[in-house]
């Protein structure tokens, strides 16, 4: 009841309207769910946040229509965004939070989606799959391999059917650790890792990629306090990286790019991080992510679960840990996973030792230490194309 209090203050309009929406879709949706059941016809909806198609989401989309056409699945997306471009020509495409997708949602046999608010009224649904444990035909494909204690995720704060994991040691923990019944964790792969094998790396690239901060999310505090983004450790630490002599002068004497693309819910400070060199490009949310992983040497990060895909093609990292206590005290306790023991990578607190260790890198022709390289073949113990083969296989068995 208090987590219900402390959300209402986010609640809008069309969520006003919702259990309207749902009261009047409901017995349309019954009849359309016992019509597909008399044709024999499974449906399957696949989503994302409703405004993407580059993750687990977009990858199992498009296997089921290069391998299963004969399964009736759709995706939803906002048909202004971006991305539609590349999904549409799968066709069977629903307007989020249209009518459509409202009649579509409650009568599909699974939604599948690599984030947790799929659905067109994110409040409604929370109560209904959560409070009341109705429509839980949810699969639970992830956007990235769990590493650390995610207390939104345990089994009481989503209910989902199936929960898709990406690594064994993580497949464990999820399956010992947060509740889920019997069966409903299960060990696959992430559909976004059939993409990442054969890749053309270029030795010219280097990506920095922290993740966010949850009290620096908003534009205040916990204590609901005003702060300066630039008098922020996150800030100073990152943006002395970028603006280092020794690191600058070095890329432009041997024609290096190094990209910085913040976490999504940092975006929105990417115009106070500054640079004079040339050879330090600043992304947007318009960024291909996926393709610039791939594509890129070097991966230097902080605690952002995309280190595992850079991990998984077998390629550096370096983590930049300098608020550790603070980020484990304020925002993720530890789960499984220990950097130190762990870790695909050396960790480092200062960011003139980041520095030397990327310059390292790049003499050294971007080459693992056998160490880093020994734990991520053990950690990944499936490493193939088949992933999305497989969760196809779990979840439509069950």
């Amino acid at each position: 009841m208090k987590q219900i209090l402390k959300n209402l203050k986010y609640i809008k309009l069309t969520d006003l309207i919702s259990p309207f929406i749902f009261i009047f879709v409901l017995p349309i949706s019954i009849i359309f769910r016992v019509y597909n059941k008399l044709k024999k016809q499974k449906i399957w909806l696949i989503c994302e946040d409703g405004y993407h198609a580059r993750d687990n989401g977009y990858h199992f989309y498009k296997y089921l229509k290069e391998n299963h056409p004969e399964l009736e699945s759709y995706y939803v997306i906002d048909k202004k965004e971006k991305d539609y471009v590349k999904i549409k020509k799968y066709n069977n495409i629903i307007q989020f939070k249209s009518f459509k997708h409202w009649v579509y949602y409650l009568s599909c046999d699974l939604n599948i989606s690599s984030q947790k608010n799929g659905n067109p009224a994110q409040p409604l649904f929370y109560i209904l799959h959560v409070y009341l444990n109705l429509f839980n035909n949810r699969v639970f494909l992830q956007h990235g391999v769990i590493k650390d204690y995610c207390e939104w995720l345990i089994y009481k704060n989503t209910k989902f059917k199936y929960f898709i994991c990406g690594a064994k040691k993580e497949f464990e923990y999820i399956a010992s650790t947060y509740g889920y019944p019997k069966g409903s964790v299960i060990y696959t792969g992430l559909a976004r890792f059939d993409g990442l094998h054969n890749v053309k790396v270029n030795k010219k690239q280097i990506l920095i990629m922290p993740t966010w901060r949850i009290w620096l999310g908003r534009d205040t505090n916990s204590l609901g306090q005003k702060f300066d983004f630039v008098d922020t450790d996150f800030y100073k630490n990152w943006n002395n990286l970028l603006t280092d002599k020794k690191m600058i002068n070095y890329i432009e004497k041997n024609k290096i790019n190094i990209l910085f693309y913040p976490h999504i819910d940092m975006q929105k400070f990417l115009y106070k991080f500054k640079s004079k060199s040339k050879n330090i490009k600043f992304l947007d949310l318009n960024t291909d992510i996926q393709k610039v992983l791939k594509e890129s040497a070097l991966l230097i990060t902080d605690y952002s679960s995309v280190f595992m895909d850079f991990g998984y093609m077998r390629k550096p990292i370096i983590y930049f840990q300098f608020d550790k206590k603070e980020f484990r005290r304020r925002q993720y306790q530890r789960g499984y996973f220990s950097y130190k023991n762990d870790g695909f990578g050396p960790v480092i607190n200062r960011e003139n030792k980041v520095v030397d260790k990327i310059l390292e890198y790049i003499q050294n022709d971007f080459v693992i230490e056998s160490m880093y390289k020994t734990r991520m073949d053990q950690f990944f113990e499936l490493n193939d194309s088949k992933n999305c083969e497989r969760i196809y296989q779990e979840i439509n068995k069950n």
